[in-house]
């Protein structure tokens, strides 16, 4: 009988044992698991209210024809736009710094969140799609019907706050016509050997060269702009030729030069 009773004993100490370690092993995985709920809960938390942060950026800028795409302060796509004609916008805002959209991981891709206003309405638009009209650029034509600018977009440029960034930078180039009070893009060069991303006549300031108009004049119908360039050495020039009577669809580069002496750079004027 006494050995039995210590069996029974024995038996019910471990048995106590096995749920104690039980107990203990579900608790501890029910107290990870409640640390990574509430780890997951401040990060959403976070993200929610700090994912996009907005600066106040009051600058005019252009819509280009297509659709542009509407999202959220979290960076959801939540509509789109068509815009059938370039439009003049009201840059707002803008995010104090970049984001991939989609499925996108390309850094050179990466652009600012801006709010706009368009046709009276308020939208979230992605930098790509809005480009910058720099005032100080705006070059009036002597017949004071045609205006030319160069408009940049907010996508990630030749540098960023590291350094260089081995990406692509560029203006597309716009006359606006005061007449029939519409943007015009200018096509690009038949003969242009490098076109890189670009969709239409532009200017490019990258980490290899930066382009700039320099002269502006009205030959009947032809519109020629002249271009200096600064290369990493040396210098150059080209005349980029269009025409009015078509609504600029076609531009040509005339008398590409590239020379050594600076002070025949700044005598371009």
């Amino acid at each position: 009988m006494k050995n039995k009773a210590i069996k029974n004993l024995v038996l019910v100490s471990l048995i106590v044992l096995i749920v104690s370690c039980n107990n203990k092993t579900e608790s501890k995985e029910n107290k990870a698991s409640e640390i990574k709920q509430e780890s997951n809960l401040k990060f959403e938390s976070k993200t929610s209210e700090n994912y996009l942060k907005f600066e106040k950026y009051f600058k005019e800028g252009l819509l280009l024809r297509g659709q542009v795409k509407l999202f959220d302060k979290k960076l959801n796509q939540v509509g789109q736009i068509q815009v059938e004609e370039i439009t003049a916008v009201q840059i707002l805002e803008k995010s104090t710094e970049r984001y991939n959209i989609g499925k996108s991981t390309d850094y050179c891709s990466k652009a600012n969140l801006l709010k706009v206003k368009y046709k009276d309405n308020d939208y979230l638009v992605f930098g790509q799609d809005v480009y910058e009209i720099n005032q100080n650029e705006v070059s009036d034509l002597p017949n004071n019907l045609f205006v030319v600018f160069p408009v940049t977009n907010f996508e990630m440029g030749a540098s960023d706050e590291e350094g260089l960034t081995d990406c692509d930078e560029y203006s597309y180039l716009i006359v606006f016509n005061k007449k029939t009070n519409k943007y015009l893009t200018i096509e690009i060069p038949d003969n242009q050997e490098n076109i890189r991303s670009q969709k239409f006549a532009s200017l490019i300031h990258d980490d290899g060269l930066a382009e700039k108009i320099y002269s502006i004049k009205m030959i009947h119908d032809v519109l020629i702009l002249g271009i200096k360039i600064s290369y990493q050495e040396g210098y150059g020039s080209y005349f980029l030729k269009t025409n009015s009577t078509d609504n600029f669809i076609k531009s040509i580069i005339t008398d590409h030069n590239r020379f050594d002496d600076e002070s025949k750079y700044e005598e371009l004027k």
